[in-house]
């Protein structure tokens, strides 16, 4: 947010979108990029570190399914990693318009939620066979991202 101050004494307030993860290795490749969906900043900021502290990996959030249908317009990720339960569109109703969409049809999607049984049934009308239920081990989402989308091979990471 940046405050600016007018020649007339108002203050005008402006959103800037936060800038993009840096997504290049030393060697030049791309490093994976993760889009976390989640709406609770503290959880959201555990994933993304998580996934940042790895190499060639790089992990941008966002806190709703709105923000990630936008963020879905300036960024190719390599996977989501998305909370079912959020206010206004759900992580499932997100996952619908994102399968709705051929650029994305075949993007991997790791679920995350707290009450597994209550969105059993939607899962496996979707195909979904895995999710990590809350609370979670943060080693086990970085070994669900490693497995989803392996590091890019013969590049020199940066450390």
């Amino acid at each position: 947010m940046i405050a600016r101050r007018s020649g007339n004494g108002f203050v005008t307030r402006v959103r800037v979108a936060s800038p993009l993860p840096e997504l290049r290795t030393m060697a030049g490749a791309r490093a994976r990029l993760v889009l976390i969906v989640e709406d609770d900043k503290t959880t959201g900021d555990l994933l993304a570190s998580a996934i940042n502290d790895q190499r060639g990996y790089s992990a941008l959030t966002v806190r709703s399914a709105d923000e990630a249908l936008d963020a879905l317009g300036r960024v190719d990720p390599d996977l989501l990693v998305v909370d079912i339960r959020m206010p206004g569109m759900s992580g499932l109703e997100l996952y619908d318009r994102v399968r709705a969409d051929p650029r994305f049809r075949s993007l991997p999607v790791v679920f995350e939620t707290g009450t597994g049984r209550e969105h059993a049934q939607d899962l496996r009308d979707r195909g979904i066979a895995t999710y990590i239920k809350k609370p979670f081990d943060l080693d086990e989402l970085v070994r669900f991202v490693k497995r989803l989308v392996p590091p890019r091979n013969g590049t020199k990471l940066a450390p």
